[in-house]
Parts: C-alpha cells; sequence; structure tokens
C-alpha cells in the first residue's frame, strides 16, 4: 500500500525498485535451493532455524555496534546528546 502513495506522490524511483526486485528474487531463489539441498543432504530441517538464530544475533551484535560508534562519535565531537524530535 505504501509503495502504491509512493507512485500517486510522484516519489517513486522504478528503475531503482525493478532492479532490487529483481536481485530479491534472484537472491530467494538461490536461497531456497541451496536450503533444500543442505536439508535433503543432512536430513534435518533444524539447519533453518540455526540459519535464522545466526541472522539474529548478527543483526544484534551490529545494531548494538553502530549504535555504540554513533553515540560515541557524538559524544567525542561534543554534538547534542538529547532525544531528537521525531518530526
Amino acid at each position: 500500500m505504501s509503495a502504491f502513495q509512493y507512485l500517486l506522490l510522484g516519489m517513486e524511483h522504478t528503475g531503482t525498485a525493478l532492479v532490487f526486485s529483481v536481485i530479491c528474487f534472484v537472491a530467494s531463489l538461490v536461497g531456497l535451493v541451496v536450503v533444500q539441498k543442505a536439508i535433503k543432504e543432512f536430513g534435518r530441517a533444524s539447519i533453518i532455524v540455526f540459519s535464522v538464530g545466526i541472522v539474529m544475533a548478527l543483526s544484534a551484535i551490529l545494531m548494538t555496534s553502530f549504535g555504540a560508534i554513533g553515540v560515541w562519535e557524538d559524544y567525542s565531537s561534543g554534538s547534542y546528546m538529547r532525544f531528537k524530535l521525531p518530526c
């Protein structure tokens, strides 16, 4: 729905969206084939659970790291570190 709203407001980048959609489609097919082969080879569906856990752990580590780096840069430069207005 939000993509339709972007089109109505004239804020579209259809070329970029098309490129990303093709890349995501191909990557999802490759991932599907790789996971199906791994499940067939090892005979365990827990590979999916482990891969989701790894992605979640990696994202938690990366989000914490980038947040800490941003706070350190604000602290060392002496910039405004209070809550920012949402608008």
